[in-house]
């Protein structure tokens, strides 16, 4: 029997909606109609719709985007990869749906990201070129001003502006004490020929050198312009915001001209005593960002992106603005704020689920160190292109979040328990759509395990 209702071919219900972008925190209900967002309201009628995911007690999001991963795997070599991971690792299966490759390419090689590594992948693949002509896949990427081709650069841009967004530049030994500031400058030259912007990460972490303290303030003031960004804006290294234990003023100068500041957990470039002390300054990261590789995935420090918001989050940073932090303002820097960190009607339909958990967490930091907060982060799905995809088991024996505070004094870690995600089954009338349903895996995900009882 025909009926009035409107076609969708998802709908999420019920959960807690937060959308920065649009000033939206409330419980409401998500429409997706032919891989965009159609509807965000509360009540939508869902019964001529193809597929409904109950999401009462998690939190439905914009598609999460990691501004600072290494995914490309497979560049590097043919097996055994111990760099780099897979698009879909640091994306879909951990709840993110965009991922920015923070330089592990350069202009010899970004080819084979462009064309074979994004191409493949569920997950968004955008990507920041290496000032090195190797990137990192060749590390380190810039000893001397030989491993810089900047016509290279800027043709291998402005061949791939859909997926090439900027060019990326490490401050770190031996590349500046061969260069000096004549590396950023030279990141800074081809960004500028090309129209991009250039992400630049401090904090000497090869040799603790301390011409990166003094190259650090002239980068921020005479280097970067509105547009730009810094990574690891909570490092403890040498040549990161901190001297003597006090924020840099040059970093509050090059917010003032609108650069953007990152925390990009990585293995060696978040510190819970430095991050504290920037964040106690009032200087708040824009963005937060995993900096994800084989390496610190599972023995951590980053685990993922989630987790990398509950670092923060420990600090004194609020849900709500953890999220921010990790849609509608990577999108702004990415200048792509028309197509994805939003839920706005007619956007692509990039969605998160996450459940928020209460606890007594540890967390870990980059030299051994530790922090404990009240709040983690468990991925419970991702909705990429309105396709529902599900997460993995997580990067921990038990799952996603992270350990109790006291589970190493325990005899064992046991799988957490977690509500899974109901998919309820389709009306039993509808009006035919032009678009069939897409092949999916199952709506309700494996899940790890999770809730404050979990280990």
């Amino acid at each position: 029997m025909p009926t009035d209702s409107p076609s969708y071919d998802l709908v999420i219900s019920g959960g807690r909606v937060i959308d920065p972008a649009n000033a939206i925190d409330a419980r409401l209900d998500v429409a997706v109609k032919d891989g965009s967002i159609a509807a965000v309201q509360a009540g939508i009628d869902t019964s001529n719709t193809t597929r409904v995911i109950d999401a009462t007690g998690f939190t439905v999001t914009p598609g999460l985007i990691d501004l600072h991963t290494h995914v490309a795997a497979g560049i590097r070599k043919p097996a055994g990869e111990d760099l780099m991971v897979s698009p879909d690792v640091a994306g879909v299966i951990s709840g993110v749906t965009t991922v920015l490759d923070a330089g592990s390419t350069g202009a010899l090689n970004i080819g084979g990201l462009v064309n074979a590594v994004a191409p493949q992948a569920i997950t968004r693949v955008l990507a920041l070129i290496s000032v090195g002509s190797m990137g990192v896949a060749n590390i380190p990427e810039v000893r001397s001003a030989e491993d810089i081709n900047p016509e290279a650069a800027v043709e291998a841009i402005q061949s791939s502006p859909e997926i090439i967004k900027g060019v990326k530049v490490r401050m770190v030994s031996p590349g500046i004490t061969a260069l000096g500031i004549g590396l950023p400058r030279a990141a800074k030259a081809i960004a500028t020929e090309a129209g991009v912007p250039i992400m630049v990460h401090v904090g000497d972490i090869y040799g603790q050198d301390p011409v990166a303290a003094e190259i650090t303030p002239e980068l921020l003031t005479s280097v970067l312009t509105a547009g730009d960004i810094v990574t690891h804006t909570l490092s403890g290294q040498v040549g990161a915001l901190l001297a003597d234990g006090s924020l840099l003023p040059q970093a509050q100068e090059a917010r003032a001209k609108g650069v953007y500041f990152d925390v990009g957990v990585g293995g060696s470039n978040f510190s819970f005593e430095a991050g504290q002390r920037v964040i106690d300054a009032g200087f708040i990261p824009d963005t937060i960002s995993s900096d994800i590789t084989v390496m610190s995935r599972f023995p951590g420090p980053v685990f993922s992106l989630t987790e990398c918001m509950g670092k923060v989050m420990s600090l004194g940073i609020s849900f709500e603005d953890a999220i921010r932090m990790t849609t509608s303002r990577p999108a702004e820097f990415l200048g792509m704020s028309d197509e994805i960190g939003s839920l706005s009607v007619g956007v692509g339909a990039d969605i998160s689920i996450l459940e928020l958990v209460e606890g007594d967490f540890k967390f870990h930091g980059a030299d051994g160190s530790f922090g404990t907060g009240t709040q983690a982060i468990r991925p419970v799905l991702a909705v990429r292109d309105g396709i529902p995809m599900p997460v993995d088991f997580g990067p921990r024996p038990w799952g996603w979040l992270p350990s109790k505070n006291d589970q190493f004094a325990r005899p064992a870690a046991t799988p957490e328990t977690v509500q899974p995600v109901q998919a309820a089954p389709p009306a039993p009338t509808r009006a035919a759509s032009p678009t069939p349903p897409a092949p999916t895996p199952p709506i309700t995900p494996t899940p790890p395990p999770s809730t404050t009882t979990d280990e």
